[in-house]
Formats: C-alpha cells, sequence, structure tokens
C-alpha cells in the first residue's frame, strides 16, 4: 500500500513545485514588464521654453543617437501637414532616434510664455511624447541663428551632434528616413 501512495505523494510534491515555478516565473514576467508599462503611461507632451543656446544644449545632450530636429510653427501650414512625420519617426525608431520640436511661434510680441497654449495644443492632440521647445526668442532671430529663411525646416545631426542634412521648406519624412 505504501508503494501505490508514494507516487501519488510524489505528483503532488512535484505539480506543488511546478505550480511556484509557474506562479513565480509570472511574477518575474510582470516585475518585467512594469518598467514598460509604466513609461507608457508616463510619456506626456510637455513643451519647454529655450533660447537657442538652450536649444543647442538639448542636442548636444543627445550625443550618442542621431536626432532629428524639426523646427515649425502653429502658423505654418505646411509644418503642420508634415509634422506628424516626426511623431511617426519617434514612434517607430523610439530611443535609437532623438526627436526634436522647435516652435518658432513667438514673433517678439508680448512674453515667449503666452505663446505655449496653441502649440501645446497641438503637440497633444498628435501624441508628440519627445523633447518639445518653443524658442524664446523671436522667431526672426531663431530663424537667422539656424540659418534658415523660414519654417519648416528639418536638420538631422549624427550621433556626434554634427549637423547631417538640413532639409528646408516643405519635406517628406520619408525622404529624411531613407537619409
Amino acid at each position: 500500500m505504501r508503494v501505490a501512495e508514494e507516487p501519488s505523494h510524489l505528483r503532488k510534491v512535484a505539480m506543488t513545485r511546478l505550480h511556484v515555478r509557474v506562479r513565480f516565473a509570472t511574477a518575474a514576467l510582470a516585475v518585467a514588464l512594469l518598467p514598460v508599462a509604466v513609461a507608457a503611461a508616463s510619456e506626456e507632451v510637455r513643451l519647454v521654453l529655450l533660447d537657442h543656446a538652450g536649444l543647442q544644449k538639448l542636442v548636444e545632450s543627445k550625443r550618442g543617437q542621431v536626432v532629428v530636429m524639426d523646427a515649425w510653427s502653429t502658423y505654418c501650414e505646411p509644418c503642420m501637414r508634415e509634422f506628424p512625420g516626426l511623431v511617426g519617426l519617434h514612434k517607430k525608431y523610439g530611443d535609437r532616434l532623438a526627436c526634436i520640436s522647435v516652435c518658432a511661434n513667438y514673433s517678439g510680441i508680448g512674453k515667449p510664455e503666452e505663446e505655449v497654449d496653441e502649440p501645446l495644443k497641438f503637440l497633444k492632440e498628435k501624441g508628440a511624447a519627445f523633447d518639445n521647445v518653443l524658442s524664446t526668442e523671436k522667431d526672426e532671430t531663431l530663424y537667422k541663428k539656424l540659418g534658415i529663411a523660414s519654417v519648416p525646416c528639418i536638420f538631422v545631426f549624427d550621433r556626434d551632434g554634427k549637423l547631417l542634412k538640413k532639409f528646408e521648406n516643405e519635406a517628406k519624412y520619408a525622404e529624411i528616413e531613407a537619409f
């Protein structure tokens, strides 16, 4: 009788051990996935105010990554049409590519802080959960410092922060991705 009970008892012990391993593995998987879920939930759209020097520091802080920087304005229809391409690049390449948007809405009248609402609303609508900057310098001053005539303009920097290419006027993000 004892021989007949032993296999049953061993099966229960083995099943209990298996059950514990499965529960432990499930818990470990949940913990491993937790940072991804938290990161996805914490990706909120923000807009910071920076001058040109601050913008340069932001680009420099991305060393080690290719940087795509889009200079745009809510007053520019071509800018509004092409902007979703930047969001698409961010979603497709994630951490392998740093995306920066630079809004040139400030015209020099009033304070730059007064220009936050409209671009921030647009950025939230587009889901632009990457570095978004509102220039604190007058639009024309920013254009001059960036070496452009107007927006839209997309800049691509290599991993060392060196400007590789500047796409002026309305560019297609497919061109930029192919570049």
